[in-house]
């Protein structure tokens, strides 16, 4: 129905549907701004579910490493700007991690997304695992080795500067490496490109073996568009998570690929249901 407005706000894309319409993508910058003008120029609107690529707690944004971000109460800032609203604000990984809870209809599940940014989120006894302050998951953060650059969040040795869009962007301003994918990089003559299609690789596989070894899922869903872009990359994770893997979690986990159109979208609609919190 046209009275929900669904947005997903991404490192790089922001997209919205309006209750059962197309969904619309645009680029992220300005996404705040584009959404105020949905939200005036469509007054029948009176839910809004939101899936924000980064760190929220009831409805604030704590942090935000690839995202522009000034409207941070966000959720306190839209129901006053427009008081018929009810608006609910929720990390996407954890909306995707709703959205593949009821889609493989399992109470274990794990997911783990390499897009501009590496994130994760645990459904576990049918639950969200959220942390003292909903920032549960945050696996692009963890430090795994050095790097000659930072990560938006501050730090120079974050997972994420090895295993996501932006950090696989660093890596190619920094060795100043073609625009072609991983896998063309891995088949290239250029040894700078198969050393950083290797290392993005690498780390992608200790972050799917630190998931299941720590959460022991029944699934781990793996999407985003760095395998999107990378088709045979996620054939070579699940060979090499194998052996990475606290071998009794690793034969109870089914790595699958995210086959979900626009699932944190999906997720972003169920936080509007009446029993959400319940979950």
């Amino acid at each position: 129905m046209d009275s929900t407005l669904l947005a997903d706000v991404g490192g790089t894309y922001f997209r919205y549907r309006l209750g059962e319409e197309e969904v619309v993508r645009s680029a992220s910058k300005g996404w705040e701004k584009q959404l105020m003008g949905l939200l005036e120029t469509h007054p029948q609107v009176r839910y809004v579910g939101i899936a924000f690529a980064g760190q929220v707690s009831e409805g604030k944004i704590l942090s935000a490493p690839n995202v522009e971000v000034s409207l941070h109460n966000l959720k306190t800032q839209l129901e006053q700007r427009f008081p018929h609203l009810r608006v609910a604000v929720d990390n996407d990984l954890k909306c995707a991690a709703l959205a593949y809870h009821r889609h493989l209809g399992s109470d274990s599940v794990a997911v783990l997304y390499a897009g501009s940014g590496l994130g994760s989120a645990l459904i576990s006894e049918g639950r969200i695992v959220r942390g003292h302050s909903n920032m549960a998951g945050e696996i692009g953060h963890v430090s795994y080795r050095p790097a000659p650059f930072r990560c938006g969040c501050g730090k120079n040795d974050c997972l994420e500067l090895f295993a996501s869009g932006s950090g696989i962007d660093k890596h190619r301003e920094y060795y100043r490496l073609s625009e072609r994918s991983l896998d063309e990089w891995r088949l290239s003559g250029s040894e700078a490109e198969q050393r950083t299609a290797e290392a993005a690789e690498e780390a992608l596989v200790f972050a799917a073996s630190l998931m299941i070894t720590l959460h022991n899922p029944e699934y781990l869903v793996m999407g985003g568009g760095v395998l999107e872009h990378n088709p045979r990359l996620l054939e070579r994770i699940r060979a090499a998570a194998a052996a990475r893997t606290f071998s009794p979690a690793w034969k109870e986990c089914r790595i699958v690929e995210a086959d979900l159109d626009d699932a944190p979208l999906i997720g972003a609609g169920l936080l509007l249901q009446p029993d959400f919190w319940l979950k």
